[in-house]
């Protein structure tokens, strides 16, 4: 191989873990953004944190999310203090932002199968009512909560 050519597919091999916190499309209707986890060690939970960009003249429901990275996926939405809820689905109307980047809605995995590390990415699976997407996620450490 040419070391052109080389450098092309070093450069082409890297971009998942580059692109991973610019905006992913779903066509040009449904955009996810800023899609994150934090670190974990194997056995022990994350949280997915994302903004999908709702474009289109419908609404959409979101009905979970997998990922090869966890056995398990929740919803979770703070309805207190805090107290805590796990909801099935969250819609959003056409034109809207559906925000889980917030401190009151997130999405928790586990538990992981692996340790998750700063600087790492993923891939999971959003699903919505008749289809689904692949988003990658890139682990960052946890923000401090207020």
């Amino acid at each position: 191989m040419t070391p052109l050519l080389l450098i092309v597919l070093a450069l082409v091999s890297s971009l998942p873990a580059v692109l991973a916190d610019t905006p992913f499309d779903m066509g040009s209707n449904i955009r996810v953004e800023a899609a994150t986890a934090t670190p974990a060690r194997q056995g022990d939970s994350s949280r997915i944190r994302f903004r999908i960009i709702n474009g289109s003249t419908a609404p959409f429901h979101v009905i979970g999310i997998d990922t090869p990275v966890a056995r398990e996926a929740r919803l979770v939405a703070r309805i207190g203090d805090i107290e805590t809820a796990v909801l099935e689905s969250i819609g959003t109307p056409a034109g809207e932002t559906l925000d889980l980047t917030t401190s009151h809605l997130w999405y928790e995995i586990g538990p992981v199968t692996r340790d998750l590390r700063a600087g790492e990415t993923f891939e999971m699976n959003l699903r919505f009512v008749g289809g689904k997407l692949t988003v990658p996620v890139h682990v960052h450490e946890a923000p401090s909560e207020k």
